[in-house]
Protein backbone atom coordinates (compact mmCIF):
# COMPACT_ATOMS: atom_id res chain seq x y z
CA UNK A 1 0.00 0.00 0.00
CA UNK A 2 1.42 3.71 -0.69
CA UNK A 3 0.62 6.74 1.55
CA UNK A 4 1.72 10.21 0.76
CA UNK A 5 2.07 13.55 2.49
CA UNK A 6 3.26 16.84 1.60
CA UNK A 7 6.36 17.72 2.47
CA UNK A 8 5.19 21.38 3.60
CA UNK A 9 3.09 19.78 5.95
CA UNK A 10 5.77 18.21 7.96
CA UNK A 11 7.96 20.64 7.83
CA UNK A 12 5.45 23.76 9.08
CA UNK A 13 2.47 22.29 10.24
CA UNK A 14 0.91 21.02 13.20
CA UNK A 15 -1.52 19.20 11.26
CA UNK A 16 -0.56 16.38 8.40
CA UNK A 17 -2.80 14.66 6.15
CA UNK A 18 -2.01 11.24 5.15
CA UNK A 19 -3.62 10.06 1.64
CA UNK A 20 -3.54 6.99 -0.55
CA UNK A 21 -3.08 7.11 -4.37
CA UNK A 22 -6.76 8.33 -4.81
CA UNK A 23 -5.92 11.39 -2.90
CA UNK A 24 -8.08 10.23 0.09
CA UNK A 25 -7.37 11.32 3.55
CA UNK A 26 -6.24 7.80 5.17
CA UNK A 27 -4.82 9.29 8.17
CA UNK A 28 -4.54 13.05 10.39
CA UNK A 29 -1.20 13.69 12.30
CA UNK A 30 -1.19 16.49 14.73
CA UNK A 31 2.07 18.17 16.68
CA UNK A 32 0.70 19.49 19.66
CA UNK A 33 1.97 23.07 19.85
CA UNK A 34 2.76 23.07 23.63
CA UNK A 35 4.77 19.79 23.50
CA UNK A 36 6.37 19.12 20.14
CA UNK A 37 7.53 15.98 20.57
CA UNK A 38 3.53 14.82 20.76
CA UNK A 39 2.33 13.80 17.69
CA UNK A 40 -1.07 11.62 17.55
CA UNK A 41 -2.40 10.30 14.33
CA UNK A 42 -6.17 9.70 14.10
CA UNK A 43 -8.16 7.98 11.29
CA UNK A 44 -10.87 9.50 9.25
CA UNK A 45 -14.19 8.46 11.84
CA UNK A 46 -11.49 11.75 14.02
CA UNK A 47 -10.84 8.17 16.79
CA UNK A 48 -6.90 8.43 18.25
CA UNK A 49 -5.58 5.28 16.82
CA UNK A 50 -1.82 5.61 17.49
CA UNK A 51 0.76 8.47 19.23
CA UNK A 52 4.28 9.15 19.72
CA UNK A 53 5.53 11.11 22.60
CA UNK A 54 8.94 11.12 24.96
CA UNK A 55 9.41 8.65 26.84
CA UNK A 56 12.30 9.81 29.04
CA UNK A 57 13.63 13.45 28.05
CA UNK A 58 17.12 12.72 29.56
CA UNK A 59 18.06 9.60 27.29
CA UNK A 60 15.64 11.50 24.48
CA UNK A 61 14.14 8.37 23.92
CA UNK A 62 10.05 8.14 22.38
CA UNK A 63 7.49 5.93 22.72
CA UNK A 64 4.81 4.55 20.08
CA UNK A 65 1.90 3.60 21.02
CA UNK A 66 -0.70 2.15 18.83
CA UNK A 67 -4.37 1.74 20.28
CA UNK A 68 -2.91 2.73 23.54
CA UNK A 69 -0.15 -0.27 23.67
CA UNK A 70 3.74 0.37 23.26
CA UNK A 71 4.79 -1.14 20.14
CA UNK A 72 8.37 0.30 19.85
CA UNK A 73 10.49 2.49 21.01
CA UNK A 74 13.26 5.01 19.17
CA UNK A 75 16.86 5.91 21.28
CA UNK A 76 18.25 9.51 19.53
CA UNK A 77 21.65 9.03 20.94
CA UNK A 78 23.11 5.69 18.77
CA UNK A 79 22.76 7.11 15.87
CA UNK A 80 25.63 6.54 13.26
CA UNK A 81 25.87 9.39 10.74
CA UNK A 82 22.30 9.41 10.47
CA UNK A 83 21.94 6.46 7.95
CA UNK A 84 20.92 4.02 10.59
CA UNK A 85 18.43 4.41 13.73
CA UNK A 86 16.92 1.18 15.46
CA UNK A 87 13.61 0.90 16.63
CA UNK A 88 13.67 -0.90 19.60
CA UNK A 89 10.28 -3.59 21.12
CA UNK A 90 9.40 -4.23 17.08
CA UNK A 91 13.14 -4.89 16.47
CA UNK A 92 13.27 -2.43 12.68
CA UNK A 93 16.07 -1.24 11.31
CA UNK A 94 15.70 2.00 9.18
CA UNK A 95 18.75 2.43 6.50
CA UNK A 96 19.55 4.79 4.13
CA UNK A 97 19.70 7.99 3.63
CA UNK A 98 17.64 10.01 6.48
CA UNK A 99 17.99 13.56 6.23
CA UNK A 100 17.00 13.30 2.45
CA UNK A 101 14.25 10.72 3.67
CA UNK A 102 15.30 8.19 1.21
CA UNK A 103 15.66 5.13 3.11
CA UNK A 104 13.65 1.41 4.01
CA UNK A 105 12.84 -0.54 6.91
CA UNK A 106 13.96 -3.80 7.51
CA UNK A 107 12.78 -6.27 10.27
CA UNK A 108 15.75 -9.05 10.28
CA UNK A 109 15.96 -9.20 6.12
CA UNK A 110 12.41 -8.43 4.95
CA UNK A 111 11.78 -4.51 3.88
CA UNK A 112 8.59 -3.38 5.94
CA UNK A 113 8.04 0.04 4.55
CA UNK A 114 10.32 2.01 2.08
CA UNK A 115 9.98 6.08 2.13
CA UNK A 116 11.48 8.11 -0.86
CA UNK A 117 10.69 11.99 -2.42
CA UNK A 118 8.32 12.15 -4.12
CA UNK A 119 6.78 15.41 -6.61
CA UNK A 120 2.62 15.11 -5.78
CA UNK A 121 0.15 16.75 -7.85
CA UNK A 122 0.59 20.58 -8.48
CA UNK A 123 4.03 20.31 -8.45
CA UNK A 124 4.37 19.95 -4.38
CA UNK A 125 7.31 17.95 -3.32
CA UNK A 126 6.53 14.99 -0.49
CA UNK A 127 7.26 11.67 0.46
CA UNK A 128 5.66 8.22 -0.33
CA UNK A 129 5.76 5.55 2.20
CA UNK A 130 5.32 1.82 0.90
CA UNK A 131 3.83 -0.41 3.06
CA UNK A 132 4.33 -4.34 2.41
CA UNK A 133 1.90 -5.17 5.37
CA UNK A 134 -1.27 -2.95 5.55
CA UNK A 135 -0.95 -3.90 10.05
CA UNK A 136 2.47 -1.91 10.09
CA UNK A 137 0.82 1.65 8.61
CA UNK A 138 0.05 3.81 12.27
CA UNK A 139 3.55 2.49 13.19
CA UNK A 140 5.40 3.23 9.90
CA UNK A 141 3.38 6.66 9.69
CA UNK A 142 4.65 7.72 12.89
CA UNK A 143 7.99 7.26 12.14
CA UNK A 144 8.47 8.39 9.02
CA UNK A 145 6.54 11.97 10.35
CA UNK A 146 9.52 11.93 13.46
CA UNK A 147 12.29 10.89 11.61
CA UNK A 148 11.41 13.35 8.85
CA UNK A 149 10.89 16.21 11.45
CA UNK A 150 13.54 15.90 14.17
CA UNK A 151 16.56 14.59 12.59
CA UNK A 152 18.94 16.89 11.29
CA UNK A 153 22.00 16.20 8.93
CA UNK A 154 25.35 15.10 11.12
CA UNK A 155 27.61 17.17 12.66
CA UNK A 156 24.83 19.16 14.55
CA UNK A 157 25.61 19.49 18.45
CA UNK A 158 22.90 17.68 20.57
CA UNK A 159 21.71 20.76 22.46
CA UNK A 160 19.03 22.90 23.74
CA UNK A 161 20.43 25.69 21.30
CA UNK A 162 22.01 27.76 23.41
CA UNK A 163 25.14 29.12 23.57
CA UNK A 164 27.83 29.80 21.14
CA UNK A 165 30.45 27.53 19.17
CA UNK A 166 32.74 29.63 17.32
CA UNK A 167 30.79 32.73 17.66
CA UNK A 168 27.80 31.09 15.70
CA UNK A 169 24.95 30.03 17.68
CA UNK A 170 24.29 26.33 17.81
CA UNK A 171 21.20 24.51 16.17
CA UNK A 172 19.75 21.93 18.01
CA UNK A 173 20.15 18.06 16.91
CA UNK A 174 16.39 17.65 16.97
CA UNK A 175 14.60 19.94 14.45
CA UNK A 176 12.03 21.58 17.40
CA UNK A 177 10.78 25.03 17.68
CA UNK A 178 11.08 25.95 21.23
CA UNK A 179 9.05 29.07 22.41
Amino acid sequence: MNLYIRTADLLAGNLMVVSNINKETVFIATRDKENPYLIQLFNRLNDKVAEIKMKNSFLRSFSIEVNGEEVATINTIPMIEVKYVHIGKINWNVIGNIPLSNYHIKNKHDVVMEVSPVILSLGQPGLQLRFRDIEDLECGVLIAIFLNKYVKTPGKPFDDGVGHFHGKKRLSYLNCDRS
